[in-house]
């Protein structure tokens, strides 16, 4: 059976979770959030939750299973994530979503908080904002395959997607707005 590591990734509040959700209830693969463990921890700061992921990502690729991971892949640790998976010879299925803008994403995620959600602070939603758009472009050469997603009316919209060379864009307006907002 082929091992799969599927990333879904974007800025707080883009709709990442749901999304994930999507993923794993079509398949029985793991689902590793960070907010999730955080909260089941009471880690506010985060640390403890990052190395529990870690170490339950650790054991998922001992164990050679598929998971999904989210992220919003504004630090580096995913390319520490993304290196091993190659080395244990996963299939790395890169998927990004995006809204219109920050103050999109803030919005949502004050939104989230009013339903009972977790909330992030603006000021980590707005520091690590540009620097998950601009990973985007690195990372999506360091998978198999990615799909960048758009969540602005509250459905998902294929915008491009790729593999290897290849380059298939299915919105240009969308395309070229999220180019310009991620250089």
């Amino acid at each position: 059976m082929k091992k799969t590591l599927y990333i879904i990734a974007g800025p707080n509040g883009a709709g990442k979770t749901t999304l994930a959700r999507e993923l794993v209830r079509d398949q029985s693969i793991m689902f590793l959030n960070a907010d999730e463990i955080a909260a089941k921890h009471n880690d506010a700061v985060g640390l403890l939750s990052g190395r529990i992921l870690l170490e339950k990502l650790d054991k998922i690729i001992q164990d050679k299973k598929s998971a999904v991971l989210e992220s919003t892949i504004s630090g580096n640790y995913h390319n520490r994530v993304i290196e091993r998976a190659h080395k244990a010879k996963y299939e790395i299925i890169f998927v990004y979503v995006f809204l219109d803008s920050v103050e999109q994403n803030i919005a949502r995620i004050h939104q989230r908080v009013k339903l009972g959600g977790h909330n992030v602070p603006d000021t980590d939603v707005r520091r690590r904002y540009k620097r998950s758009l601009k990973n985007f472009h690195d990372v999506i050469n360091k998978v198999d395959s990615w799909g960048l997603y758009y969540n602005g009316e509250n459905s998902y919209e294929l915008v491009a997607n790729g593999k290897g060379a290849v380059l298939d864009i299915m919105d240009d307006a969308l395309y070229n707005k999220f180019n310009k907002e991620s250089k």
